[in-house]
């Protein structure tokens, strides 16, 4: 009998095994025990968002750090205040995106009975706030002045260069000189005792190595401001006794300055808690500096620097061997043997031992354990072929797609042959953007001499191409059902179709407006699209990026990538603007692709990542996008998907005993209006981003995934994926659940409840 057998066999025995095994520590039954009285907020909770209220309050009091894992339209911001009023916080600091600063405060103000909201903006603000007193009092920071400081200068001076008390003197015969310090003025010299330039000095802050003193200063030409999260920090610490991070995805990367902000605060303040709507982007690196800074339990078995191990441990690797022609890079001194080199990619994926970090302390929601009777939501990916010329040597969308992958190609890997990585960035987005703009033709020079690398001619523009006629199509459909279209574009500047897709649907006979960055102010944006549509619009064209500002798009039950969308976080984000509270309709997403190309590499390597992200909040699809990427290959989670089948049928499981509550608030929540919650918002991300690639290999997406538009690369991993977090060799124990039927007895038996222990589920679904 194999694994996948014996799961099958008795997947109710280990059903019921894991519920007793991990009971949550919160549920619906025992919703009472723990004193938490909703009726002293002013606003009812809709739906689950009172048990989710209740869950999360209970985690702030056990934990230091505490996660909210909501889908968008949820009402993560009336929970997150909410919990953190209930669970006695008084001074809780909130660190949100600029343009939700004032939304918070209105949520705040909304929602807890007596609460001081301000907005600080400046130091002077934040030594104004009160000291004590007994109402809760709410500070709410824009992450950009959390993050923003002065701006800096060298600060050095020049000098005559003397050696043995006689002037140096260049070949020309001039006397040489050399940057000083200013304080203790010698000379200033790199790690390698050479001369430092000022060109040097001003990319990085450097320090003497006399004295020690810093080689900068403030610009007095720059603004003047300090950042608000160092005096915070250096000035303030524990003054706030919670901090609450909205968009808390946002602060995933390494060196961002949000980032190391955001964890700065971390450390001023007592607690976390942090929101987002997706926690997860689909590689396990994009996991590792989230829940590092704000996650105690993570530090304590990971430095800063361990990147690579936790990737090695709960991410999924995989070791590119190439032989054949390739030369090895040793031989055996005494046999035949021979050395290549071998390249570790990180691959969409994550080992479910990850879960250990995040069951004990974060809670999961969905919008339908919110609103009852939402409508249906379902995805569909529609590959289209190339359009092809009857004869071979007649100019084709087909013939002058491959002819420029050709060139292409073979100029990049004479660029990689010479170790030069410039090229990967033209190649992918080229062929990426080429299908759907064949009518401007392609130009492909080399940044580094301006050479042509690769061209192709423009096409007719009195023709409709392939995927052009399968939008029409579907436009025309959808309109004959009295449903708008949402059409989302990625290339919308330098290779911008906007005008073209205009042009094509207009002759169609649809209205159709295009929504850009400098259109309208974000604030302003859903009063502007609200009115396009009472004026008949029947398409709407934006990029996806623009509706993470909080868009709320029910008039468009049809949303349409027309372009394909490379990160997780913006593709989730912008695919649920029309599935939100108030709609009344069924919920269409249509991923477009040409087959064959890099198009649909990139969609099915999305798929990949969508399926790895939605796995991790407990959501394991069998349709739509995320199975575009299933390749049938990931054991773990088709055993997965049969364990969880069984779970959502039993009466233990939070599923259904929230499944009994909805059935008895159906009737409140019938009145439910679009303005019972706030939509979510988002800041537009920055689209620019560095290329670090490894050298090699074949140039599919699937192979140079590396490059930061999928997510960034692991460099060397070592394989090792499902070890425990908590090895008792480090002096951890590997998972202490407290069991139903143990001796040490449940927390509703005790006078005090016990803390909450690592392996312990705090989940709601």
């Amino acid at each position: 009998m194999n694994l996948a057998q014996f799961i099958e066999t008795f997947h109710e025995a280990i059903t019921r095994s894991v519920v007793q095994t991990y009971p949550p520590l919160y549920s619906a039954r025992n919703r009472d025990d723990w004193g938490f009285d909703l009726r002293r907020l002013r606003r009812r909770p809709l739906g689950a968002q009172g048990d989710a209220i209740r869950a999360v309050a209970l985690s702030l009091q056990r934990h230091r750090g505490t996660n909210l894992v909501g889908e968008m339209g949820t009402g993560k911001t009336t929970i997150g205040v909410a919990a953190a009023y209930l669970a006695g916080f008084r001074r809780i600091l909130v660190l949100v995106p600029p343009h939700l600063v004032r939304k918070w405060q209105r949520e705040i103000l909304a929602t807890v009975p007596g609460a001081n909201a301000a907005i600080v903006r400046s130091i002077s603000d934040l030594r104004r706030l009160p000291a004590g007193g007994s109402q809760p009092l709410f500070v709410v920071l824009s992450r950009e002045q959390a993050k923003l400081s002065y701006r800096w200068s060298p600060a050095v001076m020049s000098r005559l260069a003397v050696v043995s008390a006689r002037l140096l003197r260049g070949e020309d015969g001039e006397p040489v000189r050399r940057l000083c310090c200013p304080a203790c003025f010698a000379p200033v010299l790199d790690a390698d005792g050479l001369p430092l330039e000022r060109e040097q000095l001003e990319r990085k802050k450097q320090r003497c190595g006399g004295c020690g003193g810093p080689l900068w200063q403030a610009d007095r030409s720059g603004p003047r401001r300090f950042a608000l999260a160092d005096y915070i920090g250096r000035r303030m610490p524990g003054f706030f006794d919670l901090l609450m991070i909205d968009e808390s995805h946002e602060y995933k990367a390494r060196g961002s300055a949000q980032g190391l902000a955001a964890g700065a605060l971390a450390e001023a303040c007592g607690r976390t808690l942090t929101l987002t709507g997706t926690l997860f982007g689909g590689y396990a690196s994009t996991l590792f500096y989230l829940l590092w800074r704000f996650s105690p339990l993570v530090r304590e078995e990971f430095a800063y620097k361990d990147e690579q191990r936790w990737v090695a441990r709960f991410g999924i690797v995989e070791r590119i061997t190439r032989k054949g022609e390739d030369e090895p890079y040793e031989d055996g001194r005494a046999s035949r043997r021979r050395g290549y080199r071998t390249r570790v990619v990180e691959k969409p994926g994550i080992s479910p031992a990850v879960l250990f970090h995040l069951i004990g302390n974060t809670a999961f929601l969905r919008l339908a354990d919110v609103a009852a009777g939402l409508p249906e939501y379902r995805e569909e990916v529609r590959l289209v072929g190339l359009e092809a010329s009857e004869k071979p040597d007649e100019p084709s969308q087909s013939s002058y797609y491959h002819r420029l992958a050709a060139e292409l190609h073979a100029r990049v890997v004479q660029a990689l042959a010479q170790g030069s990585k410039r090229l990967l960035a033209a190649y992918l987005q080229t062929l990426l953007a080429y299908p759907d703009a064949v009518t401007k033709g392609e130009t492909v020079l080399d940044s580094h001499d301006g050479d042509v690398i690769a061209a192709v001619p423009p096409l007719p523009e009195d023709r409709l191409y392939p995927k052009e006629r399968a939008l029409l199509d579907l436009v025309r459909q959808e309109r004959l059902e009295g449903r708008r279209v949402l059409t989302y574009i990625t290339h919308t500047a330098t290779r911008d179709i906007s005008p073209r897709l205009e042009q094509v649907l207009r002759r169609a006979g649809h209205r159709v407006i295009t929504l850009k960055s400098d259109t309208v102010p974000a604030d302003r944006r859903e009063e502007w699209v609200a009115r396009r549509v009472r004026e008949g619009l029947d398409v709407l064209l934006v990029h996806p990026r623009l509706v993470q500002t909080g868009l709320d798009l029910v008039d468009f039950p049809t949303i349409v990538f027309y372009e394909t969308e490379c990160s997780v976080y913006t593709m989730r984000q912008a695919s649920r603007r029309s599935w939100r509270i108030g709609q009344r309709l069924p919920v269409q997403v249509v991923y477009f692709a040409y087959r064959g190309t890099l198009q649909a590499e990139a969609l099915a390597l999305v798929a990949r990542k969508l399926q790895a992200s939605l796995a991790v909040e407990g959501e394991l699809v069998e349709e739509g996008l995320a199975a575009h990427g299933d390749q049938g290959d990931d054991m773990l989670l088709a055993l997965a998907r049969s364990l969880t089948d069984q779970v959502e049928n039993s009466e233990d499981s939070l599923e259904g005993l929230f499944a009994g509550v909805r059935r008895a608030e159906a009737d409140a929540e019938a009145s439910l209006g679009p303005g019972d919650l706030a939509p979510e918002e988002r800041e537009i991300e920055p689209l620019e981003q560095a290329i670090d690639t490894p050298a090699g290999g074949l140039l599919s997406v699937f192979e140079i995934e590396a490059l930061p538009l999928f997510a960034p690369v692991a460099a060397t991993v070592m394989s090792g994926n499902g070890v425990h977090p908590n090895a008792e060799s480090n002096g951890v124990a590997a998972a202490a659940p407290q069991r139903a039927n143990g001796s040490e007895g449940s927390p509703r038996d005790e006078a005090e409840p016990a803390p909450l222990t690592h392996g312990q589920q705090l989940r709601l679904l």
